[in-house]
């Protein structure tokens, strides 16, 4: 028999083993597939997330309009702010009918804000959007004898948007109110007044330049609809990491921050505690939110909204004269009054949406991501529309619109967002 040579040994041992490049080609090509396998996974992840929490949205506000159609009394929703971010709702309760309040009686007036008995000049800044366009010889005040508002307020039961009508009962009328003519930093006094949001329908009896709108005959009594209650069960929270981004949303202008201070520095410049969605035995939207007609809840992703919108608010122009910082959020960066005051006045009229993908040189207000340097460009990720038409009670999901993704609108922007959701046409 013959021997095996060594060359024929060496050469079997060199051909049943790999070398170290072929090792390390093979651990590379891993190494990628797991890397790509995990990013398909987050952000999977990361859009069923937003989905999930759209479906969730959406299945409370139908549930409730169905447990007002079945009992056969109103039902609602109440959304509550995130305890971190201040301008995002991360749960949702349900509620019941409100209680009414009908305390005192009332005077009708026109605008008057020294109490001089005399209606002040034209314009005047009644609703205190810091803009003087009202006519103050609109009938825009009720003056209550000894009413108990200011202990109402005082205990969160009276604020902006709650509903009063005028006279009591069947007969009367409802109105939304402005509460800022009540200071609970003072003590109270037995005159309180309130504004309505819009003029009543009876002019008056009197000269337009008297402040009193009736000599005689004018109505003195009046319901006030207080909140409602929360049914016992506990708030339900949306998905971990995503919320309704308020900034973002269509909804009632009573929830919204106001726009000015007070004269000592006070003033509410975050979202109202009080944003409910109240349905009828009909399964129509009433209360202060039916005045909207469709309300557009946007749903996106926590660190989307906080990151984006306390860049966009640092670059706004400041309001002169207005000084101090806030948080936007708990954990966040103390941002200048004047430009969240700039900012609350943006958003009452428009919508802070950003487009899909921001770039530094076309949005200027977002640093750190200008392509033509070689950055890349910031990445928002998955976020959808929850509809509610206020005059059906119907509730809908949709995708957004991302039209002014493309040139020449490059501003970071979205500019109608809502497309689908208002038209019924499908996203692509």
């Amino acid at each position: 028999m013959k021997t095996p040579e060594k060359s024929d040994l060496v050469n079997r041992n060199v051909r049943s083993g790999f070398t170290l490049i072929e090792l390390l080609v093979v651990v590379t090509i891993l190494a990628l597939l797991l890397t790509m396998t995990v990013m398909a996974v987050n952000f999977n992840r990361d859009n069923e997330r937003v989905v999930s929490a759209t479906l969730q949205i959406q299945s409370f506000l139908s549930g409730a309009r169905d447990r007002a159609i079945y009992a056969k009394e109103a039902r609602g929703v109440r959304f509550f702010l995130d305890t971190t971010n201040y301008r995002a709702v991360t749960a949702m309760a349900y509620i019941d009918p409100a209680e009414y309040w009908s305390d005192g009686v009332i005077q009708l007036r026109r605008w008057d804000l020294n109490d001089n008995g005399t209606t002040d000049s034209s314009p005047a800044d009644i609703v205190g959007d810091g803009t003087a366009d009202e006519n103050p010889s609109e009938v825009r005040v009720v003056a209550g004898s000894d009413p108990g508002w200011w202990e109402l307020k005082r205990r969160g039961l009276l604020f902006d948007g709650l509903r009063i009508r005028i006279p009591k009962g069947p007969t009367g009328t409802w109105y939304s109110v402005n509460t800022r003519l009540i200071d609970t930093t003072v003590a109270k006094t037995e005159v309180q007044k309130l504004i309505l949001e819009v003029a009543y329908a009876d002019p008056g009896d009197t000269q337009i330049s008297q402040a009193v709108a009736f000599s005689s005959g004018g109505p003195v009594d009046y319901e006030l609809e207080l909140p409602p209650r929360i049914l016992p069960m506990d708030p339900v929270k949306l998905p971990f990491d995503t919320i309704i981004d308020l900034d973002a949303s269509k909804v009632p202008l009573s929830w919204r921050p106001g726009t000015t201070l007070a004269s000592g520095g006070s003033g509410n410049l975050q979202y109202s505690q009080f944003m409910d969605v109240i349905f009828s035995a009909r399964g129509n939207v009433i209360g202060g939110a039916a005045a909207e007609g469709v309300i557009h809840f946007y749903v996106c992703d926590a660190q989307d909204s906080i990151t984006l919108k306390e860049a966009y608010v640092t670059s706004r122009t400041p309001v002169p004269s207005v000084t101090g910082t806030m948080l936007f959020t708990e954990n966040g960066i103390p941002l200048d009054i004047s430009r969240v005051m700039r900012f609350n006045a943006e958003v009452r009229g428009n919508r802070f949406i950003p487009t899909s993908e921001i770039r530094t040189q076309n949005a200027a207000w977002l640093t750190g991501h200008d392509t033509s340097a070689g950055e890349a460009p910031y990445l928002c990720r998955d976020r959808r529309v929850v509809t509610l038409f206020t005059q059906t009670g119907g509730v809908s999901t949709h995708p957004v619109n991302v039209a002014s993704d493309a040139a020449p609108d490059f501003d970071g922007i979205e500019n109608d967002p809502f497309l689908f959701a208002e038209t019924g046409r499908t996203g692509r």
